[in-house]
């Protein structure tokens, strides 16, 4: 079932989702975090929608959830067909969350470290979102996203967090092939349990 404010958001983005009983064969990835921490950049980049990983000149917020498909080779297991779920960090928007992580296979969490508040924050997502799908370690992975190009060291989240695994990205070029390297990863670990591999 879909919530009222999902249909209402997905009608103003003229994107309303086709609802079907079959569960779908890809991955359903969840991309959530804090409001204005860089979700919605990095899914377009790892959709493949742009190619280069660009801050916008303008922060525009994603009203309840967007969709991106798109297909991933992944090593080892061949192309595989991926929804990347772009979750809007409004809790406006929150009515609308157990409707949108039914038949989630992962959870990608995007915050940023440099901003207040942000670190506790994703530890209050990855309960929400991890916790309550049961879903493991391995089927989530942390994006600390630094909009500071010149961004270097690791970022550390809090310690309920320390299963999980943490990528440091920016807009460096040169963060964004680790990013796609770390993201197939994380998928192959999605697809396996999926598939009960």
């Amino acid at each position: 079932l879909w919530c009222h404010g999902f249909l209402k958001a997905a009608a103003l983005k003229g994107t309303m989702p086709q609802l079907e009983a079959t569960q779908p064969t890809g991955l359903k990835i969840l991309v959530c975090g804090p409001s204005a921490s860089g979700k919605t950049t990095i899914c377009r980049f790892l959709s493949t929608e742009v190619e280069t990983l660009v801050q916008p000149s303008a922060y525009i917020e994603t009203k309840g959830v967007r969709i991106l498909e798109c297909e991933r080779n992944l090593p080892g297991r061949g192309n595989q067909q991926c929804e990347i779920w772009d979750v809007s960090g409004n809790s406006q928007f929150e009515s609308c969350w157990p409707a949108i992580m039914q038949d989630v296979d992962g959870v990608v969490l995007v915050y940023n470290p440099d901003k207040d508040g942000h670190d506790i924050e994703i530890g209050d997502w990855y309960d929400y979102f991890v916790k309550n799908n049961d879903l493991e370690p391995s089927q989530c992975i942390i994006l600390a996203h630094h909009p500071a190009q010149s961004h270097r060291g690791m970022t550390r989240p809090p310690p309920k967090l320390k299963a999980v695994k943490v990528v440091d990205t920016s807009y460096d070029t040169a963060i964004t092939t680790v990013l796609q390297q770390n993201f197939d990863d994380f998928l192959v670990e999605c697809h396996d349990k999926k598939n009960g591999r």
